[in-house]
């Protein structure tokens, strides 16, 4: 599998989310701030955990 991919474990939370194979960093950083709001329930995403996803972003 080629693209970009995340986990919500990789930053420490207790949840099963992955994006696989996303295109760009960019569309995984969507992907991830789009569950964020409706999983988590953040209106918005707090730099700091912004921050923490996209470190976690792998290729």
């Amino acid at each position: 599998m080629t693209g970009y991919k995340f986990k919500c474990k990789d930053i420490g939370m207790k949840c099963d989310f992955e994006v696989k194979a996303a295109s760009s960093r960019d569309e995984a950083m969507q992907i991830a701030t789009v569950h964020a709001k409706q999983a988590h329930k953040m209106d918005t995403v707090p730099s700091d955990v912004a921050a923490k996803i996209s470190a976690a972003i792998k290729s």
